[in-house]
């Protein structure tokens, strides 16, 4: 190195502290001394992070001391201005193991100096840098793997199953690995997998587990070894099936063994990473199916959060035994906890939500962000947290390539640390690490330990020991009147009854733990309410349906707000109760912060149905129908307590609730078409020599129609096409006539809407209404419809078609739909006979379904009732729907009669009347439909 070049870099040893000058002053002389290097050339940027990098780091002066060619040439070139590329190839002799290991090692060292460079000169972010060194990992196992199971070829050959096809051996990758963040100098924790079983094909023939027993041991040796090159990485198997007494390698059906019989909490917690190592997608994707059941359960596993601090206090003791109170992984606010926190989230909610199945965590704590599960406060502190801890463990371990964890003793390291994380000495740095930490360990607090805080009720204590003693009904009666519940005798015969039922009998020992230690905090939340026995009956009947997952009891047990919300549920709402029990998966819903709004636009549920379907395929039409039950059962449930809440009025409600009908047909009818057209393809027609498109529409009649749902409804649906007459076919590979593929559409979407998942049926279909009801064509043409209207229709069809609009499917469809309701409103009704059509209609229905007595009034179809009312409008509708057009525009009972009276056809003031009447009428049915009640 010339005099000069010496010159150009003291400027950059000047700006360091005294002591680090002198660290890189000596680290670059022993730089020189092995070869020639001249910084004329290089940039301010670049001479600035050679400095930098003497001044922090051990290892790479000695790896820029032995390659320092490599190092010129590197620069000169700007090969470190961009992010390493994979490109170890091993060209030597396969059977020299000693030159295989000094390839890896050397490959390995210029590669994470690459990857120090671009860190210390500002040119990669953390990602980036956790990105490529997690890469390096990967590309360093599968050569290792290769050269290991090459050198091995001659003797063994490679193992084959029944087919002669070549079995793969499979790494699985966990921990920081698995999540693509990989320390500086970590362990890569792995495990050694093949999918199944066979014998190699070579001169000697070992089965399968042999050979990969012989091949990982091999491979483990290439990377562990320490050799005057120094290592690869020490690969740590422990996460292997029964840890350090188990088999080096396992079967996949091992592991799924394993994981059903032997599993433990924590290893859901290490499965969450698990990534596998190149290999080919299918038997990723095979792998994931088996880990997947194991990590995540189907419903909220709020169970996690015992189990975490279980886990957690035994971590506290090992840091107190192993005094790790410097060590920002294991410590108190370190790494670690920032990774339970997410990870528990995960495994909460994960099941029931595939985009939080992610092995990176920052990739995980995103998805946490955007759905809200993690406040938008808790989560940017933890963020930059884990930033900042793991930026100051790289540095940490960039100084000497150790796997270091403990905050420096010595005042070099502390210097070293401060000036690669650009704090201007280590005062200041070691007080923004315990700033950090701080907020960690609150953080922490507040999601695993949440309920540490809650106050408990006066009477939890007396509750809790009768529980556990298993009081009689008399104690249990003196108990509860001490506390103001006037019901107290019955209420103690329940309280008896549901304790010793069979089912809370048999419960195993961590449920029945959680269920005592729910009953206190339901008990208290019950004594202070009016109706409380009647409560607690409709309560019980929920936790009675989820005793055998009790993990939604934990659910409870872990959030008392939303205990607090399942008692006033059931308190107002007999049917809120009933969903809930019915479908526990419900209680997730009590987290959402729009339960007590009015957020309900469509545009809203369509972007909640799109993001539950984003990540499932198109093909998956079972998984998709399940993941529409989900959304329209729990969307429901979000209208009723809105509804009960009074944040909705009446007619509010039923447009929320067609609103979400029409988006689950909508749903239904494309996934129904794209498994018809899959086998079929799609319905082809020719007119006029031109080859069309076949169109499909659904028409709704009824409360659907009329944009007027209620709970429980059915839909009242008509289904539509455009295709002429017979001969047209599909386009597919097995082409069938138009009229059946159409046939068949009706048939699957039906059975989708109508068939039980586990989250319930999503409607009742009624089909009655189409041309000759049940003795007509399922589907039918446009024309024919059109032709039934005009020649066959009777006055009661007229009046349904009043109700009638198109809901779904073809635009072409729909416009033709309304024109033909227009025309035959307006030019087709028998207006002669209206009157006598219309009355004798509604005296023969208010004689068949009226339910009232001299005690009480029929809603529906008692005289003066809805019936009666709907009948008046449509009469007026019907009979003036000539003269007047406009009063056919609309299909709803308000707006009809608004039309009525805009049209001079009735009162202003009748209107008015009749509109208030019909909305209490709506008001109370909805109420009762929402307290069970008929």
């Amino acid at each position: 190195m010339t005099g000069h070049s010496s010159k150009a870099l003291e400027t950059d040893f000047d700006s360091m502290p005294d002591e680090l000058a002198e660290i890189a002053r000596a680290a670059l002389e022993r730089v020189v001394e092995s070869g020639a290097l001249d910084v004329d050339n290089w940039s301010t940027q670049d001479r600035s992070t050679f400095c930098r990098l003497l001044a922090c780091s051990d290892y790479a002066t000695g790896v820029m001391r032995r390659q320092t060619a490599w190092l010129c040439e590197s620069v000169a070139a700007g090969r470190f201005d961009a992010p390493p590329a994979a490109s170890y190839e091993y060209a030597g002799d396969k059977e020299d193991e000693a030159a295989i290991r000094r390839s890896l090692r050397q490959y390995r060292h210029r590669t994470l100096t690459h990857i120090m460079w671009r860190d210390f000169s500002g040119q990669a972010t953390l990602e980036e840098s956790l990105h490529s060194l997690s890469a390096l990992a990967d590309e360093m196992l599968n050569a290792a793997s290769e050269l290991a199971a090459h050198v091995l070829d001659d003797r063994l050959g490679r193992p084959r199953n029944d087919k002669g096809d070549e079995i793969p051996l499979v790494i699985l990758a966990m921990g920081k690995l698995g999540g693509g963040e990989l320390n500086f100098s970590s362990d890569v924790d792995v495990i050694f997998l093949y999918p199944e079983s066979g014998d190699t094909d070579g001169r000697r023939a070992l089965s399968a587990h042999e050979y990969f027993t012989r091949r990982c041991q091999r491979l483990v040796k290439y990377l562990d070894d320490v050799t005057e090159d120094g290592f690869v990485y020490r690969v740590d198997t422990r996460l292997r099936p029964f840890g350090d007494s188990g088999p080096p390698v396992v079967s996949f059906s091992a592991l799924e063994s394993y994981l059903l019989q032997h599993g433990r909490n924590w290893e859901r917690y290490a499965y969450v990473k698990a990534r596998v190592v190149g290999g080919d997608s299918t038997v990723s994707t095979e792998l994931a199916q088996l880990i997947r059941p194991f990590v995540y359960r189907r419903y909220l596993d709020y169970g996690v959060f015992e189990s975490l601090r279980e886990m957690k206090s035994l971590i506290e003791a090992e840091v107190q035994k192993r005094v790790l109170a410097d060590n920002i992984k294991l410590g108190p606010g370190g790494i670690r906890e920032i990774e339970f926190v997410i990870q528990s989230l995960q495994l909460v909610r994960g099941g029931q939500d595939e985009r939080l199945q992610v092995s990176s965590l920052i990739a995980a704590l995103a998805e946490l962000r955007e759905r809200g599960l993690l406040q938008e406060d808790s989560a940017s502190e933890l963020e930059y947290a884990y930033r900042f801890l793991r930026v100051t463990e790289n540095y940490l371990q960039m100084i000497g390539d150790h796997q270091v964890h403990d905050l420096p003793a010595d005042p070099n390291s502390q210097a070293r640390l401060a000036l690669a994380m650009g704090f201007d000495g280590w005062n200041a740095l070691s007080v923004a690490i315990e700033e950090q930490r701080a907020i960690v360990t609150r953080r922490f607090r507040e999601v695993v330990f949440r309920n540490e805080g809650v106050a408990t009720h006066a009477g939890d204590d007396g509750f809790a020991a009768a529980w556990r003693a298993s009081a009689d009904a008399e104690e249990w009666k003196t108990l509860l009147q001490e506390h103001g519940v006037d019901t107290a005798q019955g209420f103690a015969e329940q309280l008896v009854a549901f304790r010793h039922q069979a089912s809370a009998e048999r419960l195993d020992a961590a449920a029945g733990q959680r269920l005592a230690a729910l009953i206190p905090g339901l008990l208290s939340e019950l004594a202070g309410r009016d109706n409380a026995a009647q409560v607690f009956h409709r309560v019980t009947g929920v936790l009675e349906g989820i005793l055998r997952r009790s993990a939604y009891i934990a659910l409870l047990n872990e959030n008392r707000p939303v205990l607090a919300r399942l008692v006033d549920i059931c308190e107002r709402s007999a049917f809120l109760a009933a969903e809930i029990a019915r479908y526990p998966a419900l209680l997730d819903e009590m987290f959402d912060p729009r339960l007590f709004t009015a957020m309900f636009s469509a545009a809203d549920m369509q972007r909640d149905l799109d993001e539950q379907l984003a990540t499932i395929e198109l093909a998956d039409s079972e998984a998709r129908i399940e993941a529409l039950a989900r959304f329209q059962r729990a969307t429901m449930f979000r209208i009723a307590v809105a509804d009960f809440s009074n944040l909705l009025p009446i007619m509010k409600v039923s447009d929320a609730l067609t609103e979400l009908a029409e988006i689950v047909i909508q749903s239904a009818l494309e996934t129904a078409w794209r498994d018809l057209v899959a086998r079929h393809g799609r319905p082809y027609y020719q007119r006029d020599g031109v080859e069309r498109g076949a169109g499909f529409g659904i028409a709704a009649y009824g409360k659907m129609g009329g944009i007027e749902l209620s709970y429980g409804s059915d839909l009242d649906l008509v289904f539509l096409h455009d295709s002429p007459g017979s001969g047209a076919q599909t386009d597919g590979a097995t082409p069938i006539d138009n009229g059946m593929f159409y046939g068949r559409l009706v048939r699957r979407l039906v059975h989708f809407l109508t068939t039980q998942t586990p989250s319930g049926a999503l409607y009742e279909v009624d089909t009655r209404l189409r041309p000759s009801g049940r003795s007509g064509l399922l589907v039918t043409n446009t024309d024919a419809f059109e032709r039934y209207q005009d020649e066959n229709a009777w006055t009661w069809e007229h009046q349904a078609l009043l109700r009638a609009r198109p809901v779904a499917g073809s635009v072409d469809i729909n416009r033709e739909f309304s024109r033909i309701r227009a025309e035959t409103l307006r030019n087709r009704v028998n207006r002669e006979a209206l009157a006598e059509d219309v009355r004798t209609m509604r005296e023969r229905m208010q004689k068949q379904l009226d339910r009232g007595d001299a005690e009480s009034f029929d809603l529906k179809q008692g005289i003066g009732g809805i019936g009666e009312l709907e009948f008046v409008v449509q009469y007026l509708v019907l009979k003036n729907a000539a003269q007047h057009p406009a009063v056919i525009f609309y299909t709803d009972n308000i707006r009809q009669l608004g039309t009525l009276g805009a049209s001079g056809c009735l009162d202003p003031g009748d209107v008015s009347r009749l509109q208030e009447i019909y909305r209490s009428y709506r008001r109370r049915l909805h109420r009762l439909a929402l307290d069970g009640q008929k």
